[in-house]
């Protein structure tokens, strides 16, 4: 089963009452991040939508902020997709498997980011239960520094300066 089917299916499993399926919003912001290749902020996914309907000359409007905000939490609290914080004002969105989750290295002079391969904490959490009896319940992890070509560019700029 792909990613787009196994996110549809562990969220239909969880929603209850009338409302069965995504609501057309939720199922265009998906979408739109499953497309994206990077992670988008709320108003960069909606400049992308609005793009993306000029581009395809659809008739529909594509939704707007108020919706992309609402589908954004509705996504993440059902755990399909994850808020990011790059310590600025803007919580970036990406698309996750069911049940994961991602840290990412933040450079604070270019602001790009790198997806960890793997959650480094899990044998962190497993130390905080044995030596102090805490279950953690969930975690964030975003590093920041200097990504290796900002540092690379600096270290010229320095020699260059001699």
């Amino acid at each position: 089963m792909g990613t787009t089917m196994m996110i549809r299916s562990k969220l239909e499993s969880k929603l209850v009452g009338a409302r069965k399926s995504l609501p057309k919003g939720a199922k265009a912001v998906l979408s739109a991040l499953q497309q994206a290749p990077e992670m988008l902020s709320a108003r960069d996914l909606s400049f992308r939508m609005k793009l993306s309907h000029q581009a395809h000359d659809d008739k529909g409007k594509s939704p707007g902020l108020t919706t992309i905000y609402r589908s954004l939490e509705l996504l993440t609290r059902h755990g399909l997709v994850q808020a990011v914080s790059f310590g600025d004002q803007e919580k970036r969105y990406e698309v996750v498997e069911p049940g994961h989750h991602n840290h990412h290295l933040v450079c604070k002079s270019c602001g790009n980011n790198i997806k960890l391969k793997e959650c480094l904490l899990e044998r962190l959490e497993e130390t905080i239960l044995q030596e102090y009896g805490f279950s953690v319940s969930e975690h964030l992890l975003e590093l920041f520094g200097t990504c290796q070509t900002c540092q690379l560019a600096k270290n010229i700029n320095n020699t260059d300066r001699r």
